[in-house]
Formats: structure tokens, C-alpha cells, sequence
């Protein structure tokens, strides 16, 4: 929408402001760098699955595409160089020890969610799936969170400038 005013002989056209949606999309494009991943559980112990210092990339596209990567810092590298040689304790070890998954995402400002449409993920149980997560920015940094039966997550994210 567009408020066009007369000012003497020109016409200016500005943008209207819509009051309800306070945060725009735009403010998610760009890269993330993961903070602190923390999972909350009913029994009110917090957990840290990937250690106190994670390491993450979260990338929001221009074009409506995301990629959420996650991970403990400096893995226990495999036996063999060949991937196709690990062993299973070695594959389980790294499975347990990663989060990612691509998609596409969309932003509902008004309830404060971010819902990510899962295309492609290490648990094949989400492909097809919306993971939703609500979020609030706090100066550089953008706080997601989520919920399951069994857990709370809170995922602090710094923009990468």
C-alpha cells in the first residue's frame, strides 16, 4: 500500500507503515552463527547436547530458501578417511553429534514465528514437515525457540556481518 501526497506541485509517494507487523522478514536474510543450543527438559534440568560452546550456520535467503546447520565443536575424526568405511559406533557417534536441514521459510511477524518447510534433513522424519519455531531478536542476536513433549529448545543465534 501507498500514501501518495501533493506537496505544492509534486507528488511524493511514501511508503505506508503497517503497524502490526514489527518485524519484517528482512531483519532474518543473512547468515547466523550459533551462540548456545539448550534443551529444557519437564523435569526442569537444561541440557546442552552439543557442549557449552556449539557451532552452527543458519542462513535465510532472499528468495524464501533456509539451511540450519548444528554441531558439537571439533569432532573425534573417523578410523579410515573413507566415510564409506566407518564403523557403526563411529556413523552413530556423528549422527548424534549433528542437526541440519534445508528447506524453505516463511515469517509470521504477528505471532512471532518462523516456520521452516523442511526439504531435505539428517532426520529423515522431518522431511515434509513445518518446524516451527517462535522467535525474538535482541540487537544483533536472534533467540528461536521450540517445543516438543519431551523438551524445550533455545537456540541464540549472532548475525554474521
Amino acid at each position: 500500500m501507498r500514501i501518495s501526497l501533493l506537496l505544492g506541485h509534486c507528488a511524493v509517494v511514501v511508503p505506508s507503515i503497517v503497524y502490526g507487523d514489527p518485524v519484517p522478514t528482512a531483519r532474518f536474510i543473512g547468515s547466523w552463527k550459533l551462540i548456545s543450543y539448550e534443551l529444557s527438559l519437564p523435569s526442569g534440568v537444561v541440557m546442552t547436547p552439543f557442549g557449552d560452546h556449539p557451532i552452527g550456520r543458519l542462513i535465510y535467503q532472499k528468495n524464501g530458501e533456509m539451511s540450519a546447520q548444528l554441531m558439537r565443536p571439533a569432532p573425534s575424526p573417523f578410523a579410515d578417511s573413507d566415510a564409506l568405511k566407518a564403523t557403526g559406533e563411529e556413523s552413530d557417534r556423528a549422527w548424534r553429534n549433528y542437526i541440519g536441514y534445508w528447506g524453505k521459510f516463511t515469517v509470521d511477524s504477528r505471532a512471532r514465528e518462523v516456520v521452516h518447510q523442511v526439504e531435505g534433513s539428517w532426520f529423515p522424519n522431518w522431511i515434509g514437515q513445518d518446524q516451527i519455531r517462535s522467535f525474538r531478536f535482541e540487537q544483533n542476536r536472534l533467540v528461536l525457540e521450540a517445543d516438543s513433549p519431551a523438551w524445550h529448545a533455545t537456540l541464540i543465534w549472532e548475525k554474521i556481518r
